[in-house]
């Protein structure tokens, strides 16, 4: 799927609808003279795209990158994401902000960042109402509220579950003698009765969250810009056993237990969480967003300004065009944005954007003999770390995190065994990738 400049703005990172084409036909038009070119933008393929951390083409040049680079730690992977096209003089991705971590790698072409921080929401005027801005940075949406570790409250819920039961197994196998009869200690007798309170409570906790969401926006109309972002954990649930048709995301507010074991997984995320849903919408300002019901399919995390208006604003050449009904005086809070940090990116460069930090991109195409310069980008995204005082345990809600470490694990040594498997590699390549901490993928066949 490509993206179309859309046709009066100038501009990508709109409502255009994206066209499907073959790679090979989209490489074979970044060779033509004449403009505008189609940009390629795997964020936001398809559907089933969207539920893999490797979306086509990517998931045909997974051996040539490190899936978890080890300069990022102990961060789970959520999605990698491939960026081709072709301008000149520049294209505009839009103001706009993402999930998740973002280390963004340069390959070819030049990339202009206009950056803010995360606290400038409420100055930026994005499409979606504001539900919480975490203490980490992250902005979390009325349609589609999120934890400071960008989980929803559902999907964390449905691993605390899992993670509990997990536990429960383990103590149970723990208990068999050589000759397969159960002998409990009164210490494991304790243990197991807490993990079972812990259960229950927790299953409490993924019911009332379910009924939230059905209750509130309907589980099954929840598919959104955020939706492409969680596929990849939503995924892994699913395949877990939750169930179909539960996987968007839901309400904000921790469905844990209040005790965890092991010295209380939970703990100061809670704390963090009760702190941050204090700052959700009190801070005096413009009403953001102008509600969820307006009817626009941009994404929540995208500004309304348009981009010709921030590049006016900053003197900043700009190839994009204002809407013939703009009017400057719908963004009264814009002119108290604070200075934004202007970025020049060279091919061969990176850049790390911390969760929702604002970014407005504009790429250019790199001299090229041939005069078929284009502009190609890599990045990754990773769930924001909500604990930033320990690099070894960059999450709260060590519980879930944990388990959700070792499910991917497990599933990846089991998907790279199936590769050697299928392509004859065996013993060649060791699926090391597991141990970096990202959630397994689906296997998806790039179009040719």
């Amino acid at each position: 799927m490509v993206e179309p400049l859309h046709p009066t703005a100038h501009q990508f990172g709109t409502d255009v609808e994206r066209i499907e084409m073959p790679f090979r036909e989209f490489l074979k038009s970044l060779k033509e003279k004449e403009g505008p070119h189609h940009y390629l933008t795997t964020q936001y393929a398809n559907e089933e795209d969207a539920e893999t951390m490797f979306p086509a083409p990517t998931d045909s040049l997974r051996d040539d990158f490190p899936e978890v680079p080890r300069i990022m730690g102990n961060l789970v992977l959520q999605q990698v994401n491939l960026w081709l096209g072709k301008s000149k003089d520049g294209s505009s991705s839009g103001l706009h902000h993402d999930f998740h971590d973002n280390l963004y790698c340069l390959l070819q072409g030049r990339k202009r960042f206009v950056l803010f921080p995360p606290k400038e929401v409420h100055n930026l005027y994005p499409y979606g109402t504001l539900d919480t801005l975490h203490p980490n940075g992250l902005i979390s949406y009325a349609d589609a509220p999120v934890r400071a570790d960008g989980l929803s409250r559902r999907a964390a819920c449905k691993a605390r579950v899992r993670a509990l039961e997990a536990k429960l197994d383990a103590l149970g196998n723990s208990t068999q003698d050589g000759k397969g009869k159960a002998r409990e200690s009164k210490e494991m007798a304790r243990q197991r009765e807490k993990l079972m309170k812990e259960h229950d409570r927790a299953l409490d906790a993924l019911a009332q969250a379910t009924l939230e969401d059905e209750g509130g926006r309907g589980v099954e109309d929840e598919v959104d810009d955020f939706d492409a972002l969680m596929g990849g954990l939503e995924e892994q649930l699913e395949d877990e056993g939750f169930g179909e048709g539960e996987a968007g995301p839901s309400g904000l507010a921790d469905g844990g237990s209040d005790e965890d074991d092991e010295g209380g997984d939970r703990g100061e995320s809670e704390e963090e969480e009760d702190e941050s849903e204090e700052e959700s919408g009190e801070e005096e300002g413009p009403a953001l967003g102008g509600g969820d019901e307006d009817e626009h399919s941009e994404p929540s995390s995208f500004s309304r300004i348009p981009t010709a208006h921030l590049h006016k604003h900053l003197s900043l050449p700009t190839t994009a065009v204002l809407p013939p009904s703009f009017d400057p005086a719908a963004f009264p809070h814009f002119a108290k944005a604070g200075q934004p940090l202007v970025v020049e990116l060279s091919a061969g460069e990176m850049l790390y954007l911390p969760a929702s930090w604002w970014h407005e991109v504009t790429s250019s195409s790199g001299p090229d003999a041939s005069g078929d310069g284009v502009h190609m980008a890599f990045n990754y995204w990773f769930y924001p770390p909500d604990a930033p005082a320990s690099f070894e345990r960059p999450y709260a809600d060590t519980l879930v995190w944990a388990h959700l470490r070792a499910q991917a694990a497990a599933s990846a040594a089991e998907e790279w065994a199936g590769f050697a498997e299928d392509d004859g590699s065996a013993g060649k390549r060791k699926p090391d990738r597991a141990e970096g901490g990202q959630l397994p993928a689906k296997k998806l066949k790039m179009r040719r």
